[in-house]
């Protein structure tokens, strides 16, 4: 899989383009909106990526001077330049400041897909990580997403060696950071957020919360006055610019429903969707499930997870199992003296409690997350299909699963 970065003035023509790059497969798409002017003081972070398309209405958008100097600095980075002049004239200009290829507006598909090949091709063998990314989320508070999310990734990352980052995107006092670590977070993604401009990878680095060697999080706002200011552009470029360095990116999305959150599940392989067995959360679980289905969400990314199981509840989870249509793919028992104490104490239960049930079971759960991913053809395409209504979703309200 290959990262691309494009960039344009125009929010339907690179709504467009990304849809378009989405359809060629094995890409990972990320948006920026302005000049190649703008990633002028992005430093590193650039790195991370493997092509840059630039969309220009004319040569003098697509600042020829500035982006010369940029691939220069990033001369691995593969440049394909989208612009309604196709003339020999153009194609020189292009050609000389450092454009492999130069396509046409409308962008012809095929096209499109030979210079990704051949962009591809370019690439150092073994040198782009096929990242798995997966959300975790629930339609009613307390369902025990937030410690599912934290200890699945701290088992990822000690039991398998995979390098994993948590992102919190809890709305509502993101607190993931002190299930699994007593260290106080550096920074917070709405601080990144402000400070997008000096993001390089060093700056990233130091923002993050090491619980370990392989496992870092990036922590949430902890305050929903300050989640609500994030915004979705910056979010984007965080994610572009840190999936490629892991194995295994996790979002804990909490129950919160609106476009930050769909960013995380448009790139999600997989959706686990937390519940217990109670008639509560046989409601709100379908509901879940309706509004999930209603934005293009496919039923085969989804996974259900039982916490806080008991041998009492095989009716409800019976129930639970008939309305959903989906049968329980982990199950996690009951035991809040066991939970409890890795909370109070700021550790992962398989520190604490490592024989109790509930660690066992998330560590089968950590087991089947990294088998299918070794097992995955990654059959589905998930940008296509979910970018093209980007634009239709600037006005859609948040919606919360009470």
């Amino acid at each position: 899989m290959i990262n691309v970065l494009a960039l344009s003035e125009d929010g339907t023509r690179l709504a467009q383009i990304v849809r378009q790059t989405g359809e060629c497969g094995d890409c990972r798409t990320t948006r920026a909106s302005g000049k190649p002017s703008l990633l002028s003081d992005r430093g590193d972070s650039l790195d991370a990526f493997d092509v840059l398309i630039v969309d220009a209405a004319s040569l003098n958008d697509a600042e020829l001077s500035a982006f010369e100097k940029l691939h220069h600095a990033h001369p691995r980075l593969t440049c394909i330049l989208v612009i309604p002049d196709t003339s020999s004239q153009t194609l020189i200009a292009a050609m000389r400041a450092g454009f492999r290829d130069v396509l046409g507006w409308p962008i012809d598909q095929r096209a499109l897909g030979e210079a990704l090949r051949r962009a591809q091709a370019q690439c150092v063998p073994g040198n782009v990580r096929d990242t798995q990314i997966l959300s975790f989320m629930s339609s009613k508070g307390g369902a025990g997403t937030s410690f599912i999310a934290c200890n699945v990734a701290h088992a990822i990352a000690s039991l398998a060696q995979k390098r994993v980052l948590l992102i919190d995107l809890n709305q509502q006092f993101a607190d993931a950071a002190f299930l699994v670590s007593d260290e106080t977070p550096p920074s917070t993604l709405p601080q990144i957020c402000s400070q997008i401009e000096r993001m390089d990878l060093a700056f990233f680095d130091a923002s993050l919360v090491h619980v370990s060697d392989n496992f870092d999080i990036l922590a949430g706002a902890g305050d929903p006055i300050k989640a609500a200011e994030l915004k979705e552009d910056r979010l984007e470029w965080i994610l572009g610019v840190a999936v490629p360095r892991y194995d295994f990116v996790l979002f804990d999305l909490g129950q919160t429903i609106n476009q930050l959150s769909m960013l995380a599940l448009d790139s999600s392989d997989q959706i686990h969707i937390v519940l217990q067995a109670s008639m509560a959360h046989v409601r709100a679980g379908r509901r879940l499930q309706e509004i999930l289905g209603s934005l293009g969400y496919a039923s085969d990314q989804m996974r259900l997870l039982l916490n806080r199981y008991t041998r009492h509840a095989e009716r409800a989870r019976a129930a639970l199992e008939q309305v959903l249509g989906m049968q329980a793919w982990q199950v996690i028992p009951e035991d809040p003296v066991a939970v409890s104490d890795a909370m109070n104490q700021g550790l992962p239960i398989s520190k604490t409690a490592r024989n109790s049930g509930v660690s066992r079971s998330l560590q089968t759960l950590a087991e089947n997350i990294v088998s299918g991913a070794s097992k995955s053809d990654r059959g589905h395409v998930r940008s296509a299909s979910l970018f093209s209504r980007l634009l239709g979703r600037q006005a859609q309200p948040k919606l919360e699963m009470m």
